[in-house]
């Protein structure tokens, strides 16, 4: 019987497109799924693959960001998976913040959709999604922060297979009263957790601007721009509301408490040749841990006959 995984369109084309570098993951937990790695049930409990998968680890993409807030929440936690799942329309604005040039796209991504299907329980008709486009050496780029993923347009085209493709122009995002509100305070760093607690003016300024937001958001008509309106009154009210902030806030505020939030690394990574010195991942359980250092002891054992063999050859 012939139990060998059958990979999805989706599965088969990013493989492919990471295996000619075609893909850089600025987003580490991401990087590690892709390199091989996996949880079970429980998230923190970390499992080395037997055969590390192609991936590269771009560090410095988000080091060299500006620190900069999308109302009160630092963005370069915001982009990192565990704060971006979900919330793409919201993080897609909010990184726009560091462009002068710039498109978002709103589509159906149709690979991802028939992936989705044959692997979860609940179907959906439709995955809808929004990524960032910026021109680099007029080149299209895509930056997708919900695959923590920089690719070109292209590839991106090729992995996802986008259609309803609908695009907002930097300039006409811009000239919105909300994208302006955000702009003007992504240099205001919002309050800490006490003051939280203690409902002092800081944090009830917070909160008001918080309802400016959305009301402003609620409020947006813009008759010669159907699908602007629509993302604003829809797309990002629904992912940038005083829920999204509150459970943002709460894992950022207990980043120590969760299990799930990790330091990223500082330097670039490719796993083919640092996945087995990459100790940042851990696991929970006894019986992980213990798989994972027999894991480890494969990767030497195969390295050590590697020497061996080319030893052999060179002198036969």
């Amino acid at each position: 019987m012939n139990s060998k995984k059958i990979e999805t369109l989706y599965e088969e084309r990013i493989r492919k497109a990471k295996n000619k570098d075609k893909v850089i993951y600025y987003d580490y937990l991401v990087y590690k799924l892709a390199a091989g790695w996996y949880t079970d049930l429980i998230s923190d409990d970390w499992n080395r693959p037997y055969k590390i998968k192609r991936a590269k680890y771009k560090a410095s993409f988000l080091q060299n960001l500006p620190d900069y807030y999308f109302l009160g929440f630092p963005i370069k936690e915001l982009l990192k998976s565990s704060y971006s799942d979900g919330y793409c329309h919201a993080c897609a604005v909010a990184l726009s913040l560091y462009f002068k040039d710039f498109e978002i796209v709103t589509c159906n991504l149709v690979n991802y959709l028939n992936h989705y299907n044959q692997k979860a329980s609940n179907k959906i008709d439709e995955f809808e999604h929004t990524f960032l486009v910026i021109k680099i050496e007029n080149k299209e780029i895509v930056i997708d922060t919900t695959f923590g993923m920089i690719t070109d347009k292209d590839t991106y085209k090729y992995i996802f297979n986008p259609n309803k493709v609908k695009c907002i122009d930097a300039k006409d995002l811009k000239n919105t009263e909300i994208y302006q509100y955000i702009k003007q305070r992504k240099d205001i760093k919002g309050p800490s957790y006490k003051s939280e607690l203690k409902e002092d003016e800081k944090y009830k300024e917070y909160e008001k601007s918080l309802n400016e937001y959305m009301n402003m958001c609620k409020k947006y008509v813009n008759p010669d721009n159907e699908h602007l309106q629509d993302f604003i009154n829809r797309c990002l009210f629904q992912t940038s509301n005083t829920a999204c902030f509150y459970n943002w806030r709460t894992d950022y505020f207990f980043k120590p408490l969760i299990d799930h939030k990790i330091e990223y690394p500082a330097t670039d990574l490719f796993s083919l040749e640092d996945d087995e010195f990459d100790m940042i991942l851990s696991s929970r359980y006894k019986d992980s841990i213990e798989r994972n250092q027999k894991v480890l002891e494969s990767y030497h054992e195969k390295k050590l006959k590697q020497k061996i063999l080319k030893l052999v050859r060179r002198y036969h």
